[in-house]
């Protein structure tokens, strides 16, 4: 497989789409803007790192990123983690993928839960991996099947790779599960890779487990600037790992494909890091209210939609009940102006064809839903609804 073989398809559809009115479809936190951020730092006496911020050299980050920023970054994990278990990457998204190419080769097999972001799945691919797809279903509130995951191992069974929280439907694994997973996986000596980039949007934190880099020494735990903190134009992700050879290997990853990263980026990630209260808090105060909207307006429109509701993250997975496809309703949608994200953007099977995605994570989402209640309303009729 070729680098290009499989463009990323999200991308491609918001390339197209950089005008559109309402992004009903967006996922990552309410934007920072870096008055917000550095009016936060100031606030808990952060000066030395504002100051940092501005006045710094502008060559060559370290390899993995600087040890300060991994020693922030660790204290969101338990204490397995430490500086030297975390690689700094430019992103999530390099992260991702380049895990992949440093920790499979051809002929190695994986297993991907899905549906998910497209990466996840073709990172693998591009590693020359056969792979192995585990359906989440609606139907069961799209938790994951420890006995689907356990019947696709094979003897080269390499990789597994979760969401978790899970994008597109918001569904949070409960640590049972996660531990069962993790024993199923070191028992036949399987790495866990957990795209975990919602994690800290719980909307009960209560519900919120483990990272899977804590529960176990096969799992290896991604996360990013961009989501919880709004913070992705900082270009920095990471991937965390208690195993001191997976670490090596992600360094050499990172120095070939993405040696240098900005240093402002990674002085700006840390004074968000040090604000997490206050930043994360402001996030989840919007998806509590825009969530609620969106429960209201399902509950009001039940005829037409059904909605799981989401337990963690800014985005949820909706079936429509109308005559047309996800995708078809996403089309009709993006010509009115409203970008949702149909099934397509996913890959998904049959079963899931007539769902599509919302975003409910942002300050603009009252407005996408109004725009989106105006058009089904115009629409109720041509549908066969009263």
């Amino acid at each position: 497989m070729h680098l290009l073989d499989s463009p990323i398809r999200s991308e491609e559809l918001l390339r197209e789409t950089l005008a559109i009115e309402h992004r009903f479809y967006a996922s990552s936190a309410e934007p920072l803007t870096s008055a917000e951020l550095y009016w936060q730092a100031l606030k808990q006496g952060e000066f030395e790192l504002v100051y940092s911020s501005i006045f710094h050299g502008l060559g060559y980050s370290d390899n993995g990123g600087r040890e300060d920023l991994r020693a922030e970054i660790a204290k969101l994990y338990g204490p397995k983690i430490q500086a030297e278990n975390i690689v700094v990457f430019p992103g999530a998204q390099t992260g991702m993928t380049l895990t992949a190419q440093a920790m499979l080769h051809e002929g190695d097999h994986a297993i991907v839960v899905v549906p998910s972001y497209q990466s996840l799945e073709e990172g693998a691919k591009l590693a020359g991996c056969d792979v192995t797809r585990v359906p989440l279903s609606p139907d069961n509130d799209w938790a994951l099947d420890l006995s689907a995951v356990e019947a696709a191992i094979q003897d080269n069974t390499k990789y597994i790779a979760i969401n978790d929280p899970h994008n597109p439907s918001g569904a949070l694994m409960d640590a049972a599960t996660k531990q069962e997973l993790a024993s199923l996986a070191e028992a036949h000596g399987i790495y866990i890779f957990s795209d975990e980039v919602y994690r800290l949007l719980e909307i009960d934190p209560a519900e919120r487990s483990g990272s899977m880099v804590d529960i176990s020494p096969n799992g290896i735990a991604l996360a990013t600037m961009s989501k919880p903190w709004g913070a992705g134009g900082t270009g920095i992700g990471w991937v965390v790992s208690q195993d001191k050879t997976v670490i090596d290997k992600l360094l050499r990853a990172q120095h070939i494909y993405a040696v240098c990263f900005s240093r402002a980026g990674e002085a700006q990630a840390m004074m968000a890091l040090r604000t997490k209260d206050a930043i994360v808090g402001r996030n989840m105060d919007i998806i509590r209210e825009n969530l609620a909207l969106l429960d209201r307006y399902f509950a009001d429109n039940s005829d037409l939609f059904e909605w799981v509701r989401p337990k963690a993250g800014g985005t949820g997975f909706v079936k429509f009940k109308g005559p047309l496809s996800g995708d078809e309703l996403a089309a009709q949608l993006k010509a009115a102006g409203i970008l949702v994200f149909g099934p397509s953007i996913f890959d998904c099977g049959e079963e899931l064809k007539q769902y599509i995605r919302v975003g409910f994570s942002r300050r603009t989402m009252p407005a996408a839903l109004k725009a989106f209640a105006v058009f089904v309303d115009q629409h109720r009729a041509q549908w066969g609804q009263p």
